[in-house]
């Protein structure tokens, strides 16, 4: 049964968030365990991201990797690592060895994501997603062959905005990871909202574990 949507205020959005991925983490770090969490990108994670910095969780015991990420330079604006290591690496201190970077700058894409596939976990403990307004998760986008990947945990895909190519996670990670928290926000995905949480099938709603979090505009709500 897929998860009820949880609504909130925007401006708890970025709160809610945090105190979400640090009760997970929490759990997955009990018993003295290392836990492994998977980072998106996108404007409504980074917040969230900040706020996570400030909560009480043992950090030197949480590996990070990447959900996905543009083929750019680590120092690029539109790097998905540079937003983690602003908002979340930086504050915390986090130790380079702890960091499981998509290697974006590379030229051999293939080469690139198969290399990634080798640093993955078996399984990924706490996975935070966003969403797309076409309904696009990770960098899975509707009507994309990598949607119907049985094998590969990592592909190199072209999306539809510059920079087109990507490294993406594939579906078999995503729906394997133990716990999935997906970010959204915007009157802009209001729509796609309503027809993830209804089960159309569109990338979002491929991963039917996630607890979609959403302020109220997303979800269509005054």
């Amino acid at each position: 049964m897929r998860p009820a949507p949880i609504v909130l205020e925007k401006e708890a959005l970025a709160r809610e968030g945090a105190d979400w991925l640090a009760r997970a983490l929490l759990d997955a770090v009990a018993g003295g365990r290392r836990a492994s969490l998977a980072l998106s990108g996108g404007s409504t994670p980074g917040p969230v991201y900040r706020e996570l910095a400030k909560r009480e969780v043992p950090w030197a015991r949480v590996d990070f990797y990447f959900v996905d990420e543009r083929f750019v330079p680590p120092d690029h604006p539109e790097s998905n690592y540079l937003l983690a290591e602003e908002a979340l690496f930086k504050p915390l201190g986090v130790a380079t060895k702890q960091v499981f970077r998509m290697q974006g700058e590379r030229a051999d894409r293939d080469e690139a994501a198969r290399d990634y596939e080798k640093l993955l976990p078996p399984v990924l403990d706490v996975v935070a997603l966003g969403m797309g307004e076409d309904g696009h998760t990770a960098s899975l986008f509707p009507g994309h062959a990598a949607l119907e990947e049985k094998e590969r945990r990592v592909l190199a895909v072209v999306g539809p905005k510059p920079p087109p190519w990507r490294l993406t996670l594939t579906l078999p990670v995503l729906q394997s990871a133990r716990k999935v928290l997906g970010l959204v926000s915007g009157a802009g995905k209001r729509d796609m909202v309503r027809r993830v949480l209804a089960g159309e099938d569109l990338p979002a709603a491929r991963v039917p574990q996630a607890h979609w979090m959403m302020d109220k505009a997303a979800a269509g709500q005054r």
